[in-house]
């Protein structure tokens, strides 16, 4: 998950965009414009990925989240195109050497997500139709995401005006897999 606070623009990725989008509705007055990075925003989105959703298993789930490379590896290629280089796994997985604390939170996280991701979706999708949002709001989508299928996005945005921006190229960790190409966007939509 992403999440980058700029003092007149919001960036975010992921399955924490529906409680970022609630937090960006209630403080609309210091922002310009949203930008969401593979956010869940169809029904389709409602259910946890399978690699997510083992974490949050009874008993396997806390023994899935203690072990790095399931945790954070597996969690990170099953999700697009490309193999990650192994100095950035070594990134990603240094939570889960270091404490159990990160394993435990990862499983905490995907059990109380897969219990609300509908709602959470079906609140955030409200918000962004909702006459009181005027925030300007640009989607972007890395159209080889392997959890969330891009079905749908298009036709929530344009009945909404909210610009969608598509990477061919890109997985769910669009800012992994084409970074540069989606900081050039960003950029892009900043200068307006």
């Amino acid at each position: 998950m992403v999440c980058v606070l700029m003092q007149e623009c919001q960036i975010l990725k992921g399955y924490f965009a529906p409680i970022v989008v609630k937090y960006a509705n209630e403080h609309q007055d210091k922002l310009n414009h949203l930008i969401l990075v593979n956010p869940p925003i169809t029904d389709k989105h409602a259910k946890l990925p399978s690699t997510l959703a083992c974490f949050s298993n009874f008993l396997l789930g806390e023994v899935f989240s203690q072990d790095p490379l399931r945790a954070s590896d597996k969690a990170l290629t099953s999700s697009g195109p490309y193999m990650m280089k192994e100095e950035d796994a070594t990134v990603y997985r240094r939570p889960y050497l270091v404490s159990g604390a990160s394993g435990f939170a990862l499983n905490a996280i995907t059990r109380a997500m897969g219990k609300d991701l509908k709602a959470y979706i079906e609140s955030m999708r409200s918000i962004l139709a909702s006459d009181s949002w005027n925030t300007k709001t640009t989607i972007c989508w890395g159209l080889r995401d392997r959890w969330l299928t891009y079905d749908g996005v298009e036709d929530f945005c344009d009945g909404l005006k909210h610009n969608v921006v598509q990477l061919p190229m890109a997985g769910h960790h669009a800012q992994e897999d084409r970074g540069e190409e989606l900081g050039n966007i960003i950029k892009r939509i900043l200068r307006g």
